[in-house]
């Protein structure tokens, strides 16, 4: 299958390539990425386009596409406002036009998060600029897959771990604090979170694209499948797994910073609204993925 990814090297992506090479080394699958010199270091049996190279994504004809390219912040401060649209919106809306040309591509596999949910999973309420601008990048997507007679579903992502990352998230922070020698400042951790372990988030995509026929078939344009666990855990509960499993002392002050203005304080995916045809649920649990990072960090 021709599949084109964006966001490659990405945390997801750097996880969701090796994962779709094992399970089908006959995919053709393109990755369009800012700087194709890292990409081609990361993944040199794939073929590279940079993100200005729109006509060799149309000679490439994509069956399927995992956008996954994302600039994601908690901030709204006006220096970021330029390069996030331009990350969220325009790079997508460009790329979208030139999906016009393709007329092989069937299912366009967008990355949303559960932060555009901050009242709950019923209703789109973003909690920040960035999740603000994935969901107008929706609107964007449904016209052009209207327009091309092409299926779109959105991968909801709820609080990814684990693997390997560049760039720290919550439950590495409280790692941080075993032992450490001065306090770590975090909020009052009564953020009800489900955390989801990234093999499981590949394991979705991966089976987006095995299941791609089927979804197009079956699935209302627009369907939103949830991602995660459907378990909520308290930052704080999951900061006390981490101290039994490490058998270790946590130095977090706890209510040292406040919360974000319209922080999301209950995030649970919910299974339920999942269509019945997609073939897929998470596997680790969170004792299961902070067992995996604690044999990690003690070997």
């Amino acid at each position: 299958m021709k599949i084109l990814i964006t966001g490659a090297t990405g945390y997801i992506g750097r996880h969701l390539l090796p994962a779709l090479q094992s399970d089908n080394n006959t995919h053709d699958i393109l990755i369009i990425s800012r700087n194709v010199i890292q990409a081609k270091q990361l993944f040199p049996n794939v073929n590279h386009c940079s993100t200005e190279e729109f006509e060799t994504v149309k000679q490439f004809n994509p069956e399927v596409v995992l956008h996954l390219a994302t600039l994601s912040t908690s901030s709204d401060a006006d220096e970021i406002i330029e390069p996030i649209i331009q990350s969220n919106i325009t790079f997508g809306v460009k790329l979208l036009s030139a999906l016009k040309s393709c007329n092989a591509l069937k299912l366009f596999v967008n990355i949303g998060s559960f932060a555009e949910y901050r009242l709950g999973p019923d209703k789109q309420k973003d909690a920040y600029l960035y999740t603000a601008t994935k969901s107008a990048f929706r609107h964007f997507l449904d016209y052009y897959a209207d327009l091309g007679n092409y299926k779109h579903l959105t991968l909801v992502l709820y609080t990814v771990y684990g693997g390997q990352d560049l760039r720290k998230k919550i439950i590495d922070y409280v790692f941080d604090a075993l032992n450490a020698p001065m306090p770590i400042k975090m909020t009052a951790g009564e953020q009800c979170l489900d955390f989801v372990h990234v093999n499981d988030v590949v394991d979705a995509m991966v089976q987006c694209v095995r299941q791609s026929n089927e979804l197009c078939q079956q699935l209302t344009q627009g369907t939103e499948i949830h991602v995660g666990t459907g378990v909520g855990t308290t930052i704080k509960a999951m900061a006390n797994l981490v101290a039994q499993h490490t058998r270790q002392t946590l130095n977090i002050d706890w209510g040292a910073l406040p919360y974000r203005p319209l922080d999301v304080m209950k995030a649970i995916a919910p299974l339920n609204h999942n269509p019945k045809c997609f073939d897929w649920k998470a596997r680790i649990t969170l004792n299961q993925g902070i067992q995996e990072k604690t044999n990690h960090i003690c070997k």
